[in-house]
């Protein structure tokens, strides 16, 4: 057998005490972070380009919208108001500090997060004593791959750019990183408490890989996850005082779900599985992970492993139950994308004496994995547009005209079998832009089938199912409010049936109620409206690329500032601390903005979340003052 080349490991021993510091070791460190800084700026013109290129305005993905009113319900109301609090906290502090419109600070919030999927993948590697290379490419590839989630799934982009934190910094080794992993943790878990739960099972597995090679490795990471437990059990009891979530259906799926059409549920994770998979999981990205995984050991290689094993299993019993979509466990499996950049470097290694083909092997494949994500990302479309908005917002200020528990209705259809996602969607773009005290009033009525309609039996059912429970709803609060409801009829939602009168059997909205009226190109409303008030109350306004990128560049800084003292508290490693402040700062600002909030802090305003940005970033700075002094001393 041919003896194996193998790379030389080089350790560099600190310097003694009083001796002068090594400037091979200096000149290296500045190269370092430098390169994070070119890594850092290639990210954000990935995720920024969509915006500036295409004119987009608007934050992409069909979910931006229930962020835009879980944020502005939240500030109206309580952090406990939203289903999930940690990205409506971190939006109300960001938006407040930076004095920046929520619409602007949300795709802010896309593009900063899919930078820092990159900065936390390249963080692993490097605190896993990887070369410079190796955690280059990892940043690379695995923020490039965050596409998939940065397309409105801000929740679950969060949670997996502070999951990916947490974990680098439980390599790194340091004795404060359990500390630093477990407020990561907790603050991944208040931003999605599902995926928290899987966070903590792979972190747990690769804690077992570790038990008989390495037991002080394994006591670190349970510290780390009963420390994150217990923040987010305690913050997730806080949240319960105040107002609950309002009970309403956010997505198709949900609506599925509580309709009771479980069969159509699990052929719609099916269909979209066989539909997206290709666009996530690049074939050369495969084998690229194995190789990868085979040449990854310690602490690095155990929690790699474990994250690749939870995926091939969430993905099969997706599939095998239905239970889940399959395709979120692959949107979440940002193992692969690090794997395969280990896995290209073992290649080119491997074919080295053959230069040419070696660096022909090793760019093709790269830029193979890149080109899907940059093909996904580039035709992301937003789900929001100013007719939408310009409609809600007059629609805004008759409701606003009427008491609050007024209930207000608005008619959706879009003539064809996608009018199941267009209620949802329809529902949550119309709360986001109504007035922030009307959110709970929302209802959507769907026009019974007719027998024009040419649907399949499944839309056909969905169809039937849309027009009873949201008929069933509306009636539930008319019979429950003191006044009659106010209906609405706007062209961007109702483009086949715009002009003719409100048809629901279920509820009291006919008899002398009159004909609709039109008050304003593409809105319609109730003939017994009341007159609108002068101006919109608390708009959700609309953006531009330049304030989507502005605010994405200024949220950066910020969260990298505040984060950077609580990055060198951790680490002497400036470059590690460099990619890993964005992920401490937003994980500060958000643990900072819940306990304050619960504490009585409001939110709203600037004077709130100034205060919260303040004390999130100098409690850092302090920290590492104080664990600075002995050495100064």
């Amino acid at each position: 057998m041919a003896n194996r080349t193998k790379r030389p490991v080089v350790t560099v021993p600190p310097p003694l005490p009083g001796t002068p510091k090594d400037t091979t070791t200096e000149r290296s460190s500045r190269t370092d972070a430098v390169l994070v800084a070119a890594l850092t700026a290639v990210l954000l013109a990935w995720f920024a380009g969509p915006f500036v290129i295409r004119g987009i305005g608007f934050p992409l993905g069909p979910d931006a919208p229930v962020y835009l009113w879980w944020t502005r319900l939240a500030g109206a109301e309580g952090l406990s108001a939203p289903e999930r609090a940690g990205v409506p906290a971190l939006a109300l502090v960001l938006g407040g500090t930076l004095h920046l419109p929520l619409v602007a600070i949300t795709a802010a919030l896309e593009i900063v997060f899919g930078v820092g999927v990159g900065l936390a993948s390249a963080a692993l590697l490097r605190a896993g004593r990887r070369d410079r290379v190796a955690w280059m490419l990892a940043g690379l590839l695995a923020g490039a791959f965050a596409v998939h989630l940065a397309a409105g799934y801000l929740a679950n982009l969060v949670f997996a750019a502070l999951f990916l934190a947490s974990a680098a910094t439980l390599a790194e080794g340091a004795h404060r990183g359990p500390a630093a992993a477990a407020g990561l943790l907790a603050a991944a878990g208040f931003a999605h408490p599902l995926f928290f739960l899987l966070g903590i099972l792979i972190l747990l597995a690769a804690a077992l890989l570790a038990w008989q090679a390495d037991r002080a490795e394994a006591r670190r990471v349970g510290a780390a996850v009963s420390g994150a437990g217990a923040v987010l059990g305690i913050g997730l009891l806080a949240l319960l005082a105040g107002p609950g979530p309002p009970a309403v259906d956010t997505s198709k799926d949900a609506f599925l779900r509580r309709a009771g059409l479980g069969a159509d549920l699990r052929g719609a994770y099916l269909g979209r599985f066989l539909q997206h998979w290709p666009r996530y999981v690049q074939w050369a990205s495969l084998p690229l992970a194995v190789m990868g995984l085979l040449g990854t050991v310690g602490y690095v290689g155990r929690f790699l492993l474990a994250w690749g094993v939870a995926l091939v299993v969430g993905v099969l019993a997706g599939l095998a139950t239905g239970a889940f979509p399959a395709d979120r466990f692959l949107t979440f499996g940002y193992v692969v994308p690090i794997l395969a950049a280990i896995g290209v470097i073992r290649l080119w290694w491997g074919l080295r004496r053959r230069p040419v083909l070696a660096w022909l092997a090793a760019v093709g494949l790269v830029a193979a994995m890149l080109g899907g994500a940059l093909l996904a990302w580039s035709r992301q479309p937003p789900f929001i547009d100013r007719q939408q908005i310009a409609e809600v917002t007059v629609a805004g200020r008759y409701a606003a005209a009427t008491p609050t528990g007024t209930p207000l209705l608005f008619r959706v259809d879009s003539g064809d079998a996608a009018t199941t996602f267009l209620a949802t969607q329809a529902a949550n773009l119309i709360r986001a832009a109504l007035p922030p005290d009307r959110i709970r009033d929302v209802y959507v009525v769907v026009p019974p089938l007719t027998g024009s309609t040419a649907l399949s039996p499944r839309n056909a059912r969905e169809r039937r199912a849309l027009v009873f429970f949201y008929d069933r709803d509306a009636a539930r609060a008319i019979r429950a409010a003191a006044q009659p409801p106010l209906l609405f009829d706007l062209l961007a939602f109702d483009a086949p049936g715009y002009g003719s009168e409100l048809s629901c059997p279920e509820l009291s909205c006919q008899g002398d109620r009159g004909p609709m009226q039109e008050v304003a190109p593409g809105v319609r409303v109730d003939a017994s409206h009341p007159a609108p008030v002068l101006a919109p109350v608390d708009p959700l306004g609309a953006s531009s690329p330049a304030d989507a990128v502005v605010a994405a560049l200024a949220a950066l800084a910020l969260i990298g500032a505040v984060g950077y003292g609580w990055a060198r508290t951790l680490t002497p490693d400036r470059p590690l601390a460099l990619l890993l402040c964005p992920l401490l700062g937003a994980a500060a600002l958000m643990l900072s903005g819940i306990i304050l909030e619960r504490l009585g802090l409001p939110l709203t305003g600037w004077v709130g979340p100034t205060a919260v940005s303040a004390l999130a970033g100098l409690s850092g700075y302090a920290g590492l003052i104080v664990l600075q002094r002995p050495a100064l001393a």
